[in-house]
C-alpha cells in the first residue's frame, strides 16, 4: 500500500528528485503545486496533473489534455493507476518523470517546499533516521544509488566499466597464468617423481645385486673358514670313543677263553696261519678281548651322539671276528664304553640310552660334572641345509689311534707302544696325557642324496664312524656311518632329523629353540645288501 510517492524528474540536462507524502500531489508551474515545472513554461495552466491517493494507490484525478501527457508510452488517462516505475512524459516541456510508491512515510513539515538534489538526499536520511520501518532504509538506498548512477555521466560510466574490466581480466589473466604454471609444476615435479622412482628401481636392483654379490662372498669366505671356525669353535666338542667287547657262552655267562699253550708273551693268542683259533670257556687262558675306536660327539647336557653299531655290535664292521663267530658257538657283548676329549686327560665312561635302526646311539657320559670347557655342538633342523652341492665338514677320528700315532715324532711313538700297547684304551690314555687327542677336519660337498642317506666326498677312513658332518650353516646335519670301499670319497651320513627322537626320548633338553623332526626312530635301516660299505669303527 502506497504511503508515499518517489519522483525522479528530468528536466533537460537537470535532474532532481521529490518525496511527497500527500493525499492529494499538484504538479505544474503554479505555486500551491508539490512539484513546480518552472514559472517560464508556456502554459495556461497552474496545475498541468493532478494525483489522489486511493485505497491505498496513487491514480490520476486531473490532467491537462492539451499538454501531451504520456504514461509509458501512452497517452494518459484519468483514473489511470500509478505503479512503481511508471513514467510520465511531458512532451511538449522535453519533461519526464518517473514515480515510485513507497510506503508510509513521516510526516514532511513545510508542504509546498521545493527541494533539489542536495535537499533529498538530507530529507532521505532524516526519514531513515528517524522511522524504524527497515523499508525506509532500503528505499533510501535504492533511491540514493539511483540517483547516484543518474548523476555520473556516461564517459565516467564508460571508464569505470573499462577499469573494472581490464581489473577483471587481470585477474582472470593471473588466475589462468597461475593456473598454468602450477599445472606446468605439478607436471614437472611427476616428471621428477617418474624419474625419482626409475632411479630408485635402478638402485633396489644394484642393492639387490650387490646384496647377492656380498652373500656370494659372504658364502665363499665362509666355505673357506669354515674348516677352521669349526674346529676352533666345536673340535673339543668330538670326543674319540674305545671300547672293547668279549665273546660270552650261552647260557653260563663264561667268557670265551684261548687255550694256554697257545698264547704268546704279549699275552696274545697264538694261531696257525690260516686257522681260526680254539675257543673254549674251560681253562686259564687268556679271554678272547676286541678293542674297538671310533668318533662320537657332545651335543650338550653330558649326551653323546654316535653311531649303533659302534655303541652295541662293534664286532659286525670286523671281518676276522665276523669269521671266529661263525666257528664258535657264543654270544658278543660290549664290556666298556670310554671317550676321549681333546684337552681333558681323563676319559669319561659312555652309558648307552637309545640306539636306532638308523645306525644312530645316544649314551650318556659318566661323570658328576662336566668339564665347563666342554662345548655342546649345535645340531640343525633345517632340512633344507642338506642340499645337494652343499658345503659339509666332517671332523672324527678316521684311523683311529694309529692317524694319532703318526702325527707325533717317531722316537716318542715307539716309546709310547713299547710302554702303553698293553690296549687300545691304555695307549689312548697315555696320547690324552700329552695332549695328542686331536680331531681330523676334511671338507668336502653332498654329492647326493640317497633316501635316507646323506652321500658326501669328504675324506674318511675306517674309525671316522659317529662322526657328526657338520653343514654350511656350521651346524651337524648328518651322522657318519660308513664308507664306500670301491670308490674313493664316496661316504654315507644318516640325516640328523633321526638323532632327535633318540635325544628325546634320552632325557635330552636342547638349549635353543628347534623344529620337531618328523622322523620315526624305528624305520627300518638302509640296505646295505649289494653294495661294497664297510662301516667304520
Amino acid at each position: 500500500m502506497a504511503g508515499g510517492l518517489v519522483v525522479h524528474i528530468s528536466n533537460g540536462q537537470e535532474r532532481h528528485t521529490e518525496v511527497l507524502s500527500q493525499e492529494r500531489v499538484l504538479i505544474g508551474p503554479g505555486e500551491g503545486c508539490h512539484i513546480r515545472l518552472g514559472s517560464d513554461l508556456l502554459t495556461d495552466s497552474s496545475v498541468m496533473l493532478e494525483l489522489t491517493r486511493q485505497n491505498g494507490h496513487f491514480r490520476v484525478q486531473e490532467f491537462d489534455p492539451e499538454i501531451g501527457i504520456t504514461l509509458n508510452g501512452r497517452p494518459l488517462a484519468r483514473g489511470a493507476k500509478i505503479d512503481d516505475g511508471d513514467e510520465l512524459r511531458f512532451s511538449a516541456f522535453d519533461v519526464r518523470m518517473q514515480f515510485f510508491p513507497v510506503g508510509n512515510l513521516p510526516a514532511v513539515t513545510g508542504a509546498g517546499r521545493r527541494a533539489s538534489v542536495a535537499p533529498f538526499i538530507e530529507q532521505a536520511a532524516i526519514e531513515a533516521a528517524a522511522t524504524a520501518r527497515r523499508d525506509d532504509a532500503k528505499v533510501f538506498l535504492r533511491e540514493f544509488t539511483r540517483e547516484l548512477l543518474r548523476e555520473i555521466n556516461w564517459s565516467t560510466k564508460i571508464g569505470a566499466f573499462l577499469c573494472v574490466s581490464i581489473l577483471i581480466g587481470g585477474v582472470l589473466y593471473i588466475g589462468h597464468a597461475a593456473y598454468t604454471e602450477l599445472r606446468s609444476g605439478r607436471e614437472l615435479i611427476d616428471k621428477q617423481n617418474e624419474q625419482l622412482r626409475q632411479v630408485q628401481a635402478e638402485l633396489d636392483r644394484t642393492n639387490n645385486q650387490l646384496a647377492e654379490t656380498n652373500r656370494s662372498n659372504t658364502e665363499i669366505r665362509d666355505t673357506l673358514s669354515l674348516v677352521p671356525r669349526l674346529r676352533t669353535q666345536f673340535g673339543n666338542g668330538v670326543c674319540l670313543i674305545a671300547g672293547s667287547y668279549m665273546l660270552f657262552e650261552p647260557g653260563t655267562g663264561r667268557p670265551m677263553r684261548y687255550p694256554e699253550t697257545q698264547t704268546n708273551e704279549e699275552g696274545q693268542a697264538a694261531q696257525t696261519a690260516g686257522e681260526q683259533p680254539l675257543l673254549t670257556a674251560e681253562g686259564n687262558g687268556p679271554p678272547f678281548i676286541r678293542d674297538f675306536v671310533g668318533t662320537g660327539f657332545h651335543v650338550g647336557g653330558g649326551y653323546i651322539v654316535t653311531n649303533r653299531h659302534l655303541a652295541v655290535e662293534p664286532w659286525t664292521a670286523d671281518e676276522g671276528v665276523a669269521a671266529l663267530s661263525q666257528s664258535v658257538n657264543g654270544q658278543f657283548r660290549v664290556t666298556r664304553i670310554v671317550a676321549f676329549f681333546p684337552g681333558i686327560r681323563q676319559p669319561f665312561v659312555v652309558r648307552v640310552r637309545q640306539v636306532s635302526r638308523e645306525d644312530v646311539a645316544v649314551g650318556t657320559l659318566d661323570a658328576k660334572e662336566l668339564p665347563a670347557e666342554l662345548p655342546a655342538i649345535p645340531l640343525d633342523s633345517d632340512p633344507d641345509t642338506a642340499m645337494i652341492g652343499a658345503t659339509v665338514v666332517m671332523m672324527g677320528y678316521p684311523s683311529g689311534e694309529d692317524r694319532l700315532m703318526a702325527t707325533i715324532p717317531e722316537a716318542e711313538a715307539r716309546s709310547l707302544r713299547e710302554r702303553c700297547s698293553a690296549s687300545a684304551e691304555t695307549l689312548l690314555s697315555c696320547l690324552s696325557d700329552r695332549n695328542y687327542i686331536k680331531p681330523l677336519t676334511t671338507q668336502g660337498h653332498i654329492s647326493d642324496l640317497e633316501g635316507r642317506n646323506i652321500v658326501y666326498d669328504a675324506r674318511n677312513a675306517v674309525g671316522g664312524s659317529g662322526s657328526p658332518l657338520f653343514g654350511p650353516k656350521g651346524r651337524v646335519v648328518g651322522v657318519n656311518f660308513a664308507t664306500f670301499t670301491e670308490m674313493e670319497g664316496q661316504n654315507y651320513a644318516v640325516p640328523v632329523k633321526y638323532v632327535y627322537p633318540l635325544l628325546e626320548r634320552a632325557g635330552w633338553k636342547t638349549a635353543e629353540p628347534s623344529e620337531e623332526p618328523n622322523a620315526n626312530a624305528n624305520n627300518a635301516p638302509p640296505p646295505k645288501d649289494g653294495r661294497p660299505a664297510e662301516q667304520k669303527h
